[in-house]
């Protein structure tokens, strides 16, 4: 549109007024012509102020988009270590905690371990099934949040 005002406009009007018959009828025509008279101080800086501000516009555009971006890797790695701690704990921790829980049991029925070790077990064991839980939890945040703030790629 900026560069547009650079050219000559021209508008035509014509006009008929029915009047009092005293009076009589009227016609009238006109023409404009808007002449773009000193385009160097005029036009052409409006010129260079819309084309800055539509490049200033695909800079924002493309900076919102990297960040953008950087946000969902950030937000999927997080999912991803989540998602391998959650496994590390259900096949790791909880396992060996409950392998140390049966031996203790074991050493207690044999009469070779006291009952506050037995415990102790016990408690560890319960202690790394919340801890597999609290990462399954983690990941199931993460993954609402990945599907809430950038929507899914499932129709």
């Amino acid at each position: 549109m900026a560069r547009a005002e650079k050219r000559p406009d021209w508008s035509w009007e014509l006009t008929y007024q029915r009047r009092d018959p005293m009076f009589g009828d009227m016609v009238s025509a006109g023409a404009t012509i808007s002449l773009p008279l000193f385009a160097g101080r005029r036009q052409d800086p409006l010129i260079a102020a819309k084309v800055a501000a539509a490049g200033q516009a695909r800079a924002e555009r493309e900076a919102t988009r990297r960040e953008l971006a950087a946000q969902l890797d950030a937000a999927l790695a997080d999912h991803n270590m989540h998602h391998e701690q959650w496994g590390r704990a259900a096949t790791v921790l909880v396992p060996l905690a409950q392998k140390r829980a049966d031996l203790e049991t074991a050493s207690y029925g044999a009469g070779r371990a006291d009952l506050a070790a037995v415990l102790q077990a016990f408690t560890a064991l319960a202690n790394a099934q919340l801890t597999r839980l609290d990462r399954e939890a983690a990941v199931a945040v993460d993954a609402a949040n990945l599907v809430l703030t950038y929507g899914s790629d499932q129709p």
